[in-house]
């Protein structure tokens, strides 16, 4: 929710703070005896961004402190970091080398639980392209993933992955340019393999991706993904699925102060139940921004998604879709250079043909922001 004022690409050092308060009326996304609560969100971070020669080195550091004013058993603090080193061994081998991790309370809208669950996420990667006329490229790299709940959830389980990633990309003179990927993944779950519930311990995992980024011109911008996903199961094959995935995002600036970004995307995502294996979600979402000065945005936004189920290991249950939707506005006001508030305001709800998974919730978010640089 929140959005910190941003600091100039190549400050050597930033600083910044911010303050949210979210007030929710359906915290635990109940369908009925629905309990609010106001949530406070410190945030303090620092940037450091510092070229030396042809390197160039960028540490994220930000410490959050999540307090709930009725329901404290929820409350949380944490510090998520992300580090990358852009390194060039010659003008035409250069590469990143980076470093990310992540706590987050993991939400109510699919743990049904009211516990509380942290969900930690980290990534190491290390990715070179050689390009020696800076027209095509060859794109090869290393990727290790993890992520873990602090309670259990077996239908989005812990796990980790380890990939090779492959490809090349080609840069048209016109400024567009279109990247083909591949991702070969070995994953573990850390759980045994179970005939109970037919829950697995491993995986294979292939992904081709297809992306395009087309010239940017002086009122819109387009980029486009098309990947195709293929997943097999260690042990139990009645789990194996593929699918198509991808998105479609659309930037315009329709007048000198109106700015339109919209996308239609198909997400892929595990889902170990009786009657799953994974969900693909389709989804529309646009946002109407009005800049009505430098210091004053108005905007509007909303969501609709529709989120199928698929992949039973139990024959004979009831298939489960769920439509969700949401509309919100904000207004984002920055009187000076380095200090923001934003006011945020949302209605969102979701018809799963369960019943048992339907919600309905508002929330309203304030914001301050701080942000300094050196």
């Amino acid at each position: 929710m929140a959005s910190s004022a941003m600091a100039d690409e190549f400050d050597t050092l930033q600083f910044n703070a911010a303050v949210n308060k979210t007030w929710d009326n359906n915290l635990f996304r109940l369908s009925n005896n629905e309990i609010s609560d106001q949530i406070t969100t410190y945030t303090a971070g620092v940037k450091l961004d510092k070229s030396y020669s042809q390197q160039r080195f960028i540490v994220n550091l930000n410490y959050i402190d999540n307090k709930y004013q009725r329901n404290d058993f929820l409350d949380f603090n944490t510090l998520n970091y992300d580090a990358a080193w852009r390194w060039t061994l010659t003008p035409a081998l250069t590469g990143t080398l980076s470093t990310s991790k992540s706590k987050a309370l993991a939400g109510f809208a699919d743990f049904r639980t009211l516990a509380q669950n942290i969900r930690t996420t980290e990534t190491n990667q290390f990715r070179a392209e050689y390009s020696p006329h800076k027209v095509w490229a060859l794109i090869a790299g290393f990727t290790e993933y993890s992520a873990t709940n602090s309670a259990t959830f077996n239908a989005i389980p812990d796990f980790d992955f380890t990939a090779f990633d492959y490809g090349a990309r080609y840069n048209f003179a016109s400024g567009t340019n279109m990247t083909l990927l591949g991702h070969k993944r070995t994953g573990d779950f850390q759980r045994p393999a179970s005939l109970i519930g037919v829950l697995d311990n491993g995986y294979t995992e292939d992904e081709f991706e297809w992306d395009t980024v087309f010239k940017a011109t002086g009122k819109s911008n387009l980029s486009t993904k098309l990947a195709y996903l293929s997943r097999k199961y260690d042990t139990f094959s009645v789990r194996d699925y593929d699918s198509w995935l991808g998105f479609i995002r659309y930037d315009l600036l329709l007048t000198g102060k109106l700015k339109l970004n919209s996308e239609l995307s198909r997400t892929i995502g595990q889902f170990d139940t009786p009657y799953s294996s994974y969900s693909a979600t389709d989804a529309l979402t646009a946002n109407l921004s009005y800049f009505y000065s430098e210091k004053l945005i108005f905007a509007i936004n909303g969501r609709y998604a529709q989120r199928d189920f698929k992949q039973p290991v139990v024959a004979g249950l009831p298939s489960r879709t769920d439509d969700e939707r949401s509309l919100g506005a904000s207004v984002t006001w920055q009187p000076i250079k380095n200090i923001g508030l934003i006011l945020n305001t949302s209605k969102s709800s979701r018809d799963a043909s369960n019943g048992y998974n339907n919600f309905d919730f508002n929330d309203v978010t304030t914001s301050v922001t701080l942000d300094l640089k050196i």
